[in-house]
């Protein structure tokens, strides 16, 4: 649930009570104030979306919704006027200056509740994303800070679905859609009355929570969308676990299918900046590496200690049948500051697979032996190993099935598979 920030501006100390406690019947933030300075201070601290002006202010009501509303021209929150003057002239002039509404004060409860529930709605219709009906970026980042300002804790989720790009590409605008709708689906599922949803992106989704709920939202979706994936997919693509775009001859990354990446943080008082929030999702997020299934992070407390210095990844192991193939390749690599190994055969691959742990394998599909390469790709990409395969019989659905990250078909560039080397070397 959102709430909308209003700010009340009347001199006369009751009337304004009555406007906040009409309007906090619709569970909204209410501010009052009583002249244009305090006014300013409440509108740039709270991004105030509505701005309710009585003319029992010392200024002329017209010229000081003129200045409100060039002061607040960036964020043009919705301003409505209330006034005890009926005259046309009043009413036409403040509306010109700028106001959405003009009001009589002699205007009843129930009407003013009414009139200020059709500005909200409106309001709350043009914020919200046409294909998940969930709020957009601008609603997103002001619940953030908001949360920030007034909760002692909540927790943050950021929602992102791996691989759909690819996914839009290949399958359609109109298959996109249909995956957002669904997580849409399932977010508004597991979310209590004072939660929040909303996009920071496009097919980028963010979720506040209290820190108790966090963690069982994660799970709950993680599960739920790796269970309905097969809606999404042929039975074909589904069975795979891979979506093929070309054709054998030519080369190809492994293009898995789409899964949930979450990541969470806990967020208390030390806290008041929304980009921080952000930030640390972002790098959080980059730990779901699973190819194969949805994943979830949360932000433990943090615990002093050292820590060890990561490898750098830069060993190629070759198992390539043309000698003279193998030993341009590894001059190639060596010559780029990477160091590289040949395997002649599967007896010696596995001696200095042991021994020399590759961070890359270049695999060549033999004629002869394809069932012990594919036993030897299989290890590889268990291990969690980046593998390129090769091949001049132009096999590329068997081949990624091996789990393979990228298919080259033979004859290949060796520019080209240098930059695919260093490529798996920097992720």
């Amino acid at each position: 649930m959102y709430k909308a920030a209003v700010l009340i501006i009347s001199a006369r100390k009751e009337l304004a009570i009555k406007y906040k406690k009409l309007i906090e019947g619709f569970k909204q933030d209410v501010f009052v104030c009583k002249d244009l300075s305090e006014a300013l201070v409440i509108i740039q601290k709270q991004e105030v979306e509505f701005i309710i002006i009585s003319d029992t202010i010392k200024e002329k009501l017209s010229e000081f919704i003129r200045k409100i509303r060039v002061l607040t021209y960036s964020s043009r929150p919705i301003i409505i006027a209330v006034s005890k003057s009926s005259d046309l002239e009043d009413k036409l002039e403040t509306l010109e200056m700028g106001a959405d509404d003009f009001l009589g004060e002699e205007i009843s409860k129930k009407e003013f509740q009414m009139r200020f529930k059709a500005h909200l709605r409106r309001y709350i219709e043009s914020s919200i994303n046409p294909i998940t009906r969930l709020f957009d970026k601008n609603i997103t980042l002001k619940a953030i800070k908001k949360t920030l300002e007034y909760k002692k804790t909540a927790s943050y989720l950021l929602v992102k679905i791996k691989d759909i790009d690819l996914y839009r590409k290949t399958h359609g605008e109109i298959a996109y859609e249909k995956v957002l709708q669904t997580l849409s689906a399932l977010i508004n599922s597991t979310l209590s009355e004072d939660d929040f949803a909303g996009h920071n992106a496009d097919d980028e989704l963010i979720i506040i929570t209290n820190s108790i709920q966090a963690e069982k939202i994660a799970s709950f979706l993680t599960f739920a969308f790796d269970n309905i994936l097969n809606k999404f997919y042929s039975k074909v693509e589904y069975s795979n676990n891979f979506t093929i775009q070309s054709s054998d001859n030519i080369q190809e990354k492994r293009n898995n299918l789409m899964h949930l990446n979450i990541a969470a943080v806990l967020k208390g008082n030390n806290t008041n900046n929304y980009i921080d929030v952000l930030n640390e999702l972002n790098e959080l997020i980059k730990l779901c590496i699973n190819p194969d299934m949805s994943t979830y992070v949360i932000d433990r407390i943090r615990l002093n200690g050292v820590v060890t210095e990561q490898k750098k990844k830069n060993k190629v192991l070759i198992l390539e049948l043309d000698s003279s193939l193998s030993y341009l390749l590894k001059s190639v690599c060596e010559l780029n500051n990477i160091e590289a190994q040949i395997a002649q055969n599967e007896k010696e691959f596995n001696v200095l697979y042991r021994t020399f742990k590759p961070d890359v394998v270049v695999l060549d599909w033999g004629e002869k032996k394809q069932s012990d390469f594919t036993k030897l790709a299989r290890k590889v990409t268990k291990d969690n190993i980046k593998l390129i395969f090769s091949s001049s019989f132009l096999n590329k659905k068997e081949i990624l099935k091996t789990g393979a990250d990228l298919y080259m078909p033979k004859p290949y560039e060796i520019d080209d598979m240098l930059s695919w080397i260093e490529k798996f070397l920097g992720q």
